[in-house]
């Protein structure tokens, strides 16, 4: 029983997560955007990337460029001397070139980190417009979040450095039923060992469970009901970064290691960053991402930079290996980039970005070209006996998946940035951006979501898939949805960002965030106000309200994940959270 619920606990935190990302009100989305204390120390390079990724610093560079992608406003400005050239002397140029490296160099391991801690209580309420609306009757919660980053960065050589970061968070029980994701009979799963000693798990089929096998572990509801209820607190960790940065002969760049990739210019959607492992989060999307295993080379030449990537994540032989370049070019007050990608088991992808300024808007865009998808679809099924035939009657809608890698599919964004500051009323900020996604569904197949959420959580009910005695000799097995597969299932998407901060000189801040799939007219709008009381302690509230029909992308995505119960209201929703952070600072 132990092993059971050792094993279901597993499940159990990566359902969790996938909750706590759904359906806990996030922070504030300007928080960062004002300010970065907790910012890591970085080199030359990933000081830009810092800086870059502040919506007032120009959010729209691409971070892997060197000084010398730095946009130029006004090229005459550089020759408005008297000579182009400055003759130095040879000592002259040797001193000053030791001075940098002396610079660059630390005698020892530089170490660091932040700290965050939170008290957030959330009251949510189901049944928005209509006649069973309670406000008297919220559904509430208190969710404590504590983490911290550590880092160490080394510089031996002027011409060397590593960098690490450890990262550790809370997780803690939630109170959500998830008992549903759970057949009636139990799930079962026979323990293992891979070739390399890995522990393996393996979905034993109900016909096949015996009883008596010591290595079958068999987890039922009221297994999984009991952990529901443990709201104790336990402490991820994680290693977000870890490379090597080094050089050649001060003309190659180089560096070696796991850490995050800025190849789009988005900010809310970036369809061009096909490198890095997760997605942007919409409702946080200044959140730190995941980067792969890669080896990145960097050519810089006059203003401009060329760059070349490995991609070695879930790379099994050496062809597995991704392979992705990049050029950037710098014309007057534009930035655009020209970049491709290639995996022998993915869709080769053509991508292209640019970032300039009109007036005093920052515009920014990008686009991707592919031949063929990743993506899993699905569509309405012809034989709709299961549905028919279903006892409980909660199969409404058979579907299949297939997959398409003999098309072209194009996917762009475009947006802008506009910052005002007053002289002593506060900064003024708007973000607005348009995506479209050509490898989502359009208007009329929007229907198909929540039955598509139903065949991800219920892989057996495939309409292609056939049982053992009924398979040809040549038969495979129909493709799985995946948690990418379910995301952005609309055409044209909108999201935007307006904030106020250190409103009239004061420490009260303001920010709204509003993001909409207009395939489905579904969406969020998420108003939030905080206010600094003391250093360290501030509080924010706000409130997230859903729109659309049952069903749709954002009316009520923990539910189409049956992570309420079966019988969960798919409907509009509206939350208000009251969060203090405590004890926020870097070291």
């Amino acid at each position: 029983m132990k092993k059971g619920l050792l094993l279901l606990l597993s499940i159990l935190m990566i359902s969790a997560s996938v909750v706590i990302a759904q359906d806990v009100e996030p922070e504030d989305p300007f928080a960062d955007a004002f300010l970065d204390p907790f910012a890591d120390p970085e080199s030359e390079v990933d000081a830009e990337i810092e800086l870059e990724e502040d919506p007032f610093l120009d959010p729209f560079a691409d971070p892997d460029a060197g000084d010398e992608s730095v946009i130029i406003d006004d090229l005459d400005s550089m020759f408005d001397t008297e000579s182009m050239v400055d003759e130095i002397d040879e000592e002259q140029a040797a001193a000053e070139t030791g001075a940098v490296d002396e610079f660059l160099v630390s005698e020892g391991v530089e170490f660091g980190g932040s700290f965050s801690g939170s008290l957030s209580s959330g009251f949510d309420y189901d049944y928005l417009w209509t006649d069973d609306f309670d406000f008297r009757d919220p559904e509430s919660s208190l969710v404590p979040s504590v983490s911290a980053d550590l880092y160490f960065d080394a510089r031996p050589e002027s011409d060397y450095r590593v960098f690490g970061k450890l990262s550790f968070s809370s997780a803690t029980g939630s109170d959500d039923d998830i008992s549903s994701l759970i057949p009636d009979s139990g799930l079962t799963f026979e323990t293992g060992t891979d070739e390399d000693g890995n522990i393996t798990f393996t979905a034993v089929d109900a016909e096949d469970v015996d009883e008596d096998d010591p290595d079958q572990t068999t987890i039922t509801q009221d297994d999984a009901e009991t952990l529901t209820d443990d709201t104790s607190t336990a402490i991820n960790i994680s290693v977000p970064e870890l490379f090597a940065d080094f050089d050649w002969d001060d003309t190659l760049y180089f560096r070696f290691g796991k850490s995050f990739i800025k190849w789009g210019v988005g900010y809310f959607w970036s369809p061009s960053d096909v490198l890095n492992l997760t997605l942007i989060d919409v409702e946080d999307p200044t959140a730190d991402r995941e980067g792969p295993v890669s080896f990145k080379v960097h050519y810089p030449f006059d203003i401009h930079n060329a760059y070349l990537y490995l991609i070695t994540d879930d790379v099994e032989e050496p062809l597995d290996t991704a392979i992705a370049s990049k050029m950037e070019f710098v014309v007057g007050d534009t930035e655009m980039s020209i970049g491709a990608y290639y995996q022998r088991d993915l869709s080769p992808r053509a991508a292209a970005t640019f970032s300039t300024t009109i007036g005093d808007f920052a515009v920014f865009g990008e686009g991707v070209a592919s031949w063929g998808s990743d993506r899993v679809f699905v569509r309405v099924s012809k034989d709709q006996s299961a549905a028919e035939d279903d006892e409980e009657d909660d199969l409404e809608l058979v579907l299949d998946t297939y997959t398409v890698d003999d098309s072209f599919f194009f996917q762009a964004t475009i947006g802008t940035n506009y910052i005002y500051n007053f002289e002593e009323a506060g900064t003024f900020m708007m973000i607005g951006q348009y995506y479209f996604n050509g490898e989502g569904y359009d208007d009329s197949e929007s229907g198909l979501l929540e039955a598509a959420y139903r065949l991800f959580l219920n892989s057996d009910e495939n309409g292609l898939a056939l049982d053992d005695d009924d398979q040809p000799d040549n038969y495979e097995d129909p493709p799985a949805l995946d948690t990418d597969d379910i995301m952005n299932f609309g055409r044209h998407y909108v999201g935007g960002i307006v904030s106020w901060s250190s409103i009239f000189d004061s420490d009260l801040s303001f920010s709204t965030l509003a993001i909409a799939n207009l395939s489905d007219i579904s969406g969020m709008i998420i108003p939030t106000f905080s206010y600094n009381i003391i250093d360290y302690i501030s509080v924010s509230a706000g409130m997230r309200m859903t729109f659309g029909e049952e069903g749709d992308e954002y009316t009520n995505p923990t539910a189409l994940l049956g992570l309420s119960g079966d019988d969960a209201w798919m409907g509009p929703t509206m939350s208000f959270t009251l969060e203090c952070s405590i004890g926020g600072g870097s070291f």
